[in-house]
């Protein structure tokens, strides 16, 4: 792995969590409030801490850390991606409406016959690319916010109508009500 994408277990990043092969999951609320659920569990247990984030169709945007002396960035998000995971593909094969659902077990399986031979689905990419945060500042460069990911893709004229991100006004997840930019 090379040294830009690597995360150290103390830091503030900017993460992305990609679907493989970029496949649209979360356009269904189901998908979206079972990874919202998650984050909140890693939240509470995991003492993970999300300043910032937004859900768009194939990707997790967040700036997140985790407490000081309570575990590692690395293994909560590992934990955060196997266990979403599992509910997520399991929600997939079960939800009576998903019109998609062959097609899409059918590429995670895909999946795992390519990258992991001894599991019957894949559903995360390998890898966070993560930004460290402090490392941006340093260079005088703008920091990166998921919400610019909101702005880029088009979603949203203004992300407080978008209900699966920070900025929506009555969103679930338990949000670090500390200021990230104050700890740069």
């Amino acid at each position: 792995m090379t040294e830009m994408y690597k995360i150290q277990p103390k830091g503030l990043y900017f993460v992305t969590l990609t679907v493989v092969g970029g496949i649209d999951v979360f356009t269904r609320f189901e998908y979206c409030d079972l990874l919202v659920d998650n984050l909140n569990y890693c939240i509470e247990n995991k003492r993970l801490r999300v300043y910032e984030y937004a859900i768009l169709p194939s990707q997790l945007y967040m700036i997140a850390d985790v407490e000081e002396g309570r575990g590692n960035l690395p293994k909560v998000l590992r934990d955060l991606k196997s266990y979403s995971a599992k509910q997520i593909l399991r929600a997939i094969s079960e939800h009576p409406e998903e019109t998609r659902k062959e097609w899409l077990m059918r590429l995670f399986h895909f999946f795992a016959n390519r990258y992991q031979h001894d599991s019957e689905h894949h559903f995360w990419q390998f890898g966070n690319q993560p930004v460290d945060l402090e490392k941006i500042v340093k260079k005088d460069k703008p920091i990166p916010t998921p919400l610019d990911a909101l702005a880029r893709a088009k979603w949203v004229d203004d992300p407080r109508h978008y209900i699966y991100c920070s900025a929506y006004p009555r969103q679930r997840v338990k949000l670090s009500t500390m200021e990230y930019r104050l700890l740069l």
